[in-house]
C-alpha cells in the first residue's frame, strides 16, 4: 500500500489471449466472470476480430474471428479494457477490424493497439480506478503482411523485430545441425515504444503494455522480449504483458518490475492442427496498485476454455500444480519466486 496516500490503491487482473468464436456469450467466462467483475482493473488481449464483414487476407494460414454478439461475454466480465494488437485482428481485412472497433465503442469497452493509421493504433487508454490513473498500451512484433498501421494505413501497432541465424557448429563437419537465433527489435520501433510510454507516464501514474511477441508454441523467452520488455521498464511502465506464444512462458523482474512473458491462452475456440495439451495450460495474474507500482502479485492457474468457459484449477494439486511447477522452473532464472503460501501461489522478486 503506498504509505504517502493509503487511499490511491485499487486490485488488478490480467489474463491470456482471448479468441472467442461460438454460439454464444452466455457464462463465456463462467466462475472466472466474478473474479474479473470483482477486479478494480481488468484486462486481456483479444485475439480475434468480433466481426462478420471482409474477406479472408490473401495467404492467411490460421484464421480467427467470432461474431460481434460475443462482445457481451466481456461485457459481462465486466473487462475495464482490451488490447487488440495481434496477428489475427486483421484476418478478414480492414472491414473486419472497423467493425470490431465499432463493435468494442458500443460496447463501452475501451482499447487500444489497433486503430485507422499509426496514431491512431498508438492511442493509449486511460482510466481511472480507485484514485490512481491507470495507462494501457499495446503492440505487436507478431506481423503478418498488410498488418501494420502506418501513416494513412490501418493496422495494428507495430514494433517490429529481425531475426538471424547463425550456425551452432562448423557446418562442413555438422551439416544441417540446429542454428544459434538471435532477435532484436527494430531501433526506430523502439524509439517510438518508449517516447509513448513517456508521454502516457506524464498523463497517467501508472502504464502498462501489453506486446504479442515470441514464437507460436515455444516457452523460451527470446532476446527480443526481454529487450523490449525492458526498455519499457526504463521508459517508465510499472509492468509488461506477452501473449501469442499459445503455450505458458517465464516471468521475469526487471528493477523489481514484472514482465510476464506469456499466460497462454485464456479462451481459444478454434484448435489449431499444432495445438497440444500445452495450449491448455494458463493463468491469471492479479495483485494490488498503487502510486509506486503493483504489489502482492499472485497468479491463479487454469485451464483453457475451448467452446465453453475456462476453468480455476487448485494450485495445490492436479493440473494445477503441474502449472504452478512448470512456471516455477521457467522463471526462476529471471529472478522470480514462485510458491503456495496459504492456498495462494505468491509471485515476487527473488530474496
Amino acid at each position: 500500500m503506498n504509505k504517502k496516500n493509503p487511499q490511491k490503491t485499487a486490485s488488478f487482473l490480467t489474463g491470456g489471449d482471448i479468441a472467442p468464436d461460438r454460439a454464444s456469450a452466455k457464462e463465456m467466462f463462467g466462475h472466472l466472470g466474478k473474479l474479473f467483475r470483482d477486479a478494480d482493473f481488468s484486462f486481456a488481449n483479444l485475439e480475434n476480430a468480433l466481426s462478420t464483414r471482409g474477406e479472408l487476407m490473401k495467404g492467411k494460414a490460421t484464421k480467427h474471428r467470432g461474431h460481434p454478439s460475443l462482445v457481451a461475454g466481456l461485457v459481462d466480465a465486466g473487462f475495464d479494457a482490451v488490447g487488440i494488437a495481434n496477428n489475427h485482428l486483421l484476418d478478414f481485412g480492414v472491414p473486419s477490424l472497423e467493425e470490431t472497433m465499432m463493435t468494442l465503442r458500443r460496447a463501452a469497452i475501451p482499447f487500444t493497439g489497433a486503430g485507422m493509421d499509426s496514431e491512431d493504433a498508438r492511442t493509449p487508454v486511460v482510466l481511472e480506478r480507485g484514485g490512481l490513473r491507470v495507462g494501457l498500451l499495446a503492440y505487436s512484433s507478431v506481423l503478418p503482411q498488410g498488418h501494420a498501421a502506418g501513416p494513412g494505413e490501418p493496422g495494428v501497432n507495430p514494433l517490429r523485430v529481425r531475426t538471424s541465424y547463425t550456425p551452432l557448429r562448423n557446418l562442413d563437419e555438422y551439416p544441417a545441425s540446429e542454428p544459434v537465433i538471435h532477435t532484436w527489435a527494430v531501433a526506430e520501433d523502439l524509439v517510438q515504444m518508449k517516447e509513448d510510454i513517456a508521454q502516457l507516464k506524464s498523463q497517467a501514474d501508472l502504464v502498462f503494455v501489453y506486446h504479442h511477441w515470441g514464437a507460436s508454441m515455444r516457452h523460451e523467452v527470446h532476446e527480443h522480449q526481454r529487450e523490449i520488455g525492458q526498455a519499457a521498464i526504463d521508459a517508465g511502465a510499472c509492468a509488461v504483458f506477452g501473449g501469442h506464444q499459445h503455450v505458458l512462458s517465464a516471468i521475469e523482474f526487471y528493477k523489481g518490475r514484472p514482465i510476464v512473458h506469456c499466460t497462454g491462452n485464456l479462451i481459444f475456440d478454434e484448435v489449431e492442427p499444432f495445438f497440444t495439451e500445452a495450449t491448455l495450460q494458463t493463468f491469471l495474474l492479479g495483485g494490488r496498485l498503487d502510486e509506486e507500482g503493483l504489489s502482492d502479485l499472485h497468479l491463479i492457474p487454469c485451464r483453457c476454455g475451448v467452446g465453453g468457459a475456462p476453468k480455476p484449477l487448485s494450485p495445490k494439486r492436479g493440473e494445477g500444480r503441474v502449472i504452478v511447477d512448470m512456471m516455477q522452473k521457467f522463471s526462476a532464472s529471471y529472478g522470480t519466486d514462485i510458491s503456495v503460501r496459504d492456498g495462494e501461489v505468491a509471485v515476487s522478486p527473488l530474496g
